[in-house]
């Protein structure tokens, strides 16, 4: 898929968006390696009954803090809606239990400085040897099922590392508010025509527990899927082509 163009600038603004709930272990980390690599960090704390807000904001970052749990999709777009009126060109997305490497982070910005940067998503599957074989089984199942409903291949669309421009943020806000999110984005991302591009990141797994909740979350996704497939055939003609100069325009 080809999105419109855009003038290269090498003065974007940058901010890494890191939804946490119960982090407290890691997140001074992931805030303290996250900050030379863009100009702001914003940690929105999900209702944690733990220290991650606290720690997060010693470390050095910017908080909003839900005052109830509503899930990760939720905390993600009260990151975006906030830095996207605050007038960041790009918002970089990375968890905060430490399983994306921040060090990678010029990975995702590279393209954001040349200008040719819509959406960028990790890619683990270059290098699987970290990544229990459970999780690759399910993650290149979907993966494969997202790329068909997107008309591009995505090798990993379950990796919460990615970049978006933040003219997009209108587009792609959907109605999920948990895990599914992410892959409600890349959809609506692909709907409207925008560039869905995969850089290589670090499989790393530690001591944390997974937030995915495999039956739940497995019905979320087949829901989001039959209703992806049902609103995609009733989109306008010419619709995806004014979404994409909307945004670019913005």
């Amino acid at each position: 898929m080809q999105a419109a163009s855009q003038t290269p600038t090498q003065a974007c603004k940058i901010a890494a968006l890191i939804p946490a709930y119960r982090e407290a272990m890691a997140i001074a980390d992931v805030v303290n390696r996250t900050i030379p690599h863009v100009d702001l960090v914003l940690v929105v704390d999900d209702g944690s009954p733990d220290d991650t807000a606290r720690l997060a904001k010693e470390a050095g970052a910017e908080v909003i803090v839900h005052a109830v749990n509503q899930g990760k999709g939720a905390a993600m777009k009260t990151g975006m809606k906030t830095l996207t009126e605050r007038g960041f060109d790009y918002i970089l997305l990375l968890d905060g239990d430490g399983q994306h490497a921040p060090e990678e982070i010029p990975r995702f910005t590279a393209p954001a400085r040349d200008g040719s940067a819509y959406v960028v998503v990790g890619n683990r599957f270059e290098n699987i040897k970290g990544m229990p074989i459970v999780r690759r089984f399910i993650n290149s199942l979907m993966s494969r099922i997202i790329s068909n409903a997107c008309g591009v291949r995505i090798p990993d669309t379950q990796c919460g590392f990615r970049l978006v421009r933040s003219s997009l943020v209108t587009y792609i806000m959907g109605s999920s508010d948990h895990f599914d999110f992410e892959t409600e984005m890349l959809l609506l991302a692909s709907r409207a025509g925008f560039t869905i591009q995969s850089v290589p990141v670090s499989t790393i797994y530690g001591a944390e527990k997974t937030k995915i909740r495999p039956v739940q979350d497995t019905i979320k996704f087949i829901k989001l899927m039959r209703r992806w497939q049902r609103q995609s055939a009733t989109v306008p003609a010419g619709a995806a082509a004014e979404l994409r100069e909307a945004a670019v325009k913005e």
